[in-house]
């Protein structure tokens, strides 16, 4: 595995029906940057581990980078779906 690049994308599914797909951001909301995410166990990478909505509009993101420390963010929750739905990759 190592040699390759993993990010994070967003996709927004459908809440009634997840198994629709309304848009899946065509940019990366993170990808390996800081030390510790790019030298590690495996270089070059983040993977999420979890993310928790907060009621004011807030996503608290807890991610692994480069399999060797867990990292902690936040995201605005709109901004993500805008994301989706404005910069959405063309459907295969």
């Amino acid at each position: 595995m190592d040699g390759s690049v993993y990010r994070l994308g967003v996709c927004l599914h459908k809440l009634d029906d997840p198994s629709v797909i309304l848009g899946v951001s065509d940019r990366w909301i993170l990808t390996p940057e800081d030390p510790w995410e790019l030298v590690g166990y495996v270089h070059n990478v983040v993977f999420t581990c979890a993310a928790v909505p907060e009621d004011d509009g807030t996503l608290k993101l807890y991610w692994g980078a480069a399999d060797t420390v867990m990292c902690a963010g936040t995201g605005n929750i709109d901004e993500l779906v805008d994301l989706c739905l404005t910069d959405s990759r063309p459907p295969m």
